[in-house]
């Protein structure tokens, strides 16, 4: 697995990404002290910023001049944040980027209640900024995610979940944030962010069973053991269903709260190998990659940025060499 530098990719906008960290802080900014206390773990615990950015490449790349590119690139964030948050408690998840949850820390409820709280302070920005069309497309974003993490709680520690549950999925709680955000530039650069959602998800499941628990920043196999059947796991129990599903239900019968026997994970890698069950993920992702460069094409735009924007499908893609 491949470390993610985006520096690079983010140059051109390096100072716009600075006042989106001022604005996420701004709108973090709390007197009421559990506020101040969760918002502080969260922001010492920030990602990439790959969403910020984006909104941002994709307004310099179509010549959008405004203050709104750092409002809503705050905002896109915060909704990532909120959704995060709220993943966590669902799937009683212990770390994330090598630190404790919020819920790990403070329990369930205010974890919780402070994922609603983001939600609310994005949507407050989002109307400050006087934007029909960014409130019809954050709303439209929202509703779509919590209708992902329905399906997805549906068909939780199920082995009747199905590829269709898998996309559907995929579609609403990854590849449409993506495409909002660049949708903020663009509505013609929405199909460039659909796709390269679609890829980073795909990617994501795969290095879940290819990468180290370091790499990842919290356990691997974490999918599976948190009752979600991820694409490389319903292409093994296609192809081996008699030794796969008695594997996953031991595994389930914890429900998460205990690791994998050393048998049981040498079990699942051997069958992972014998079976090839990566091949189609890895090569899904590299179509929607593709896909996402041939959408860019027609869109008109700064050359640089242009540049960047069609390296930054195939950087993603590396994480997974």
């Amino acid at each position: 697995m491949k470390r993610l530098n985006l520096v690079r990719y983010f140059a051109p906008v390096s100072t716009r990404l600075e006042a989106v960290e001022a604005e996420l802080s701004r709108i973090l900014q709390s007197d009421v002290a559990v506020v101040h206390k969760l918002a502080q773990h969260v922001g010492k615990g920030q990602g990439k910023r790959l969403r910020p950015a984006l909104v941002l490449l994709a307004c310099r790349f179509c010549g959008l001049e405004s203050q709104e590119d750092v409002r809503f690139g705050a905002v896109f964030e915060l909704v990532h944040t909120a959704t995060l948050t709220h993943d966590d408690v669902i799937d009683h998840a212990q770390t994330r980027r090598s630190r404790p949850t919020l819920n790990a820390l403070w329990g369930n409820t205010l974890t919780v209640l402070f994922g609603d709280l983001l939600y609310m302070q994005s949507m407050t920005s989002a109307i400050a900024g006087r934007s029909f069309r960014m409130l019809e497309i954050l709303a439209n974003v929202t509703t779509r995610m919590i209708e992902g993490e329905l399906i997805q709680n549906d068909v939780l520690y199920s082995l009747q979940t199905t590829r269709q549950d898998y996309f559907d999925i995929q579609e609403r709680k990854t590849a449409l944030l993506f495409a909002g955000c660049v949708e903020t530039g663009a509505v013609p650069l929405r199909r460039y962010g659909l796709e390269i959602g679609r890829a980073f998800q795909l990617i994501d499941d795969l290095l879940d069973y290819t990468a180290t628990s370091e790499q990842l920043g919290k356990p691997a196999f974490s999918d599976l053991h948190e009752g979600k059947l991820t694409l490389p796991m319903l292409t093994l129990l296609e192809r081996a269903p008699e030794q796969t599903r008695p594997l996953v239900q031991r595994v389930w019968k914890s429900l998460g709260n205990e690791p994998m026997t050393p048998e049981d994970e040498a079990t699942l890698r051997k069958l992972i190998q014998q079976h090839d069950v990566l091949a189609e993920t890895r090569e899904l992702a590299k179509k929607a990659t593709q896909a996402a460069l041939e959408a860019l094409a027609t869109v008109q735009g700064d050359k640089a940025i242009r540049k960047l924007l069609m390296e930054i499908p195939e950087m993603l893609l590396e994480r997974s060499r």
